[in-house]
């Protein structure tokens, strides 16, 4: 069976990407912007379904990376992935943006940590399963960056903008290295969903989708 036409998008960072996948290829477009992903987001898409010669009458399934990362831009992407799979009755694929994070990259093992604000950072850790996808080892955690309970050995990639701002309180983590200007991409959400699809996941309904906010959300005041 050929693989299904997916949209996919991940807003949870200061990174906003759509990604649409043709037969043979994935097409991706990507701004790195602090705010205005609600105005970016909508043109972004069309501009990559255009590239793929394609309109949203030609996607057969939703993915979205759900956070953890800014309540307003993961609320942006999640909205939006809901709207879009209504309209049209498609199934919505969740994907982590952590797993999304981490995905970026072909290391085997990654310690993928985003700048939460606040003084703390989402974390996760994370290895490569034989079908070279990366799963969560434990549970994703918003914590202070002191406190972060990183593999104490093996061979480690850190990955994020958590590592960009905190490195300094990870001195003496085992990495082979570290890289602070990564973010979850439509293009990493994208491939995780196609696989999960591949071997029968079957998604969810549009109005299942909810945000992976990790720690409860702040008043709205608060988080402007």
């Amino acid at each position: 069976m050929d693989a299904l036409r997916f949209l996919a998008m991940d807003t949870a960072t200061e990174a906003c990407s759509v990604a649409v996948s043709t037969s043979d290829e994935v097409l991706e477009e990507l701004v790195v912007a602090a705010n205005g992903h609600s105005q970016l987001l909508l043109p972004m898409i069309q501009r990559v379904l255009d590239r793929a010669g394609m309109t949203l009458a030609d996607i057969e399934a939703i993915a979205c990376g759900v956070g953890p990362g800014g309540f307003t831009g993961v609320r942006i992407g999640v909205s939006t992935a809901q709207a879009l799979a209504m309209a049209r009755g498609l199934p919505v694929y969740p994907v982590s943006s952590l797993q999304a994070l981490a995905a970026t990259v072909p290391q085997p093992q990654v310690l993928a940590a985003l700048d939460a604000r606040r003084g703390e950072v989402y974390a996760g850790v994370f290895c490569q399963d034989a079908q070279g996808i990366p799963q969560l080892q434990g549970a994703e955690k918003v914590c202070a960056p002191d406190v972060v309970d990183w593999p104490a050995a093996g061979q480690w990639w850190g990955l994020g903008t958590g590592w960009q701002a905190y490195h300094a309180h990870w001195q003496e983590t085992g990495v082979l290295g570290w890289r602070g200007d990564s973010f979850p991409r439509a293009e990493a959400v994208l491939r995780l969903a196609q696989t999960r699809c591949q071997t029968g996941d079957h998604g969810v309904s549009p109005a299942l989708l909810a945000p992976h906010y990790i720690r409860p959300s702040l008043p709205e005041a608060q988080q402007k």
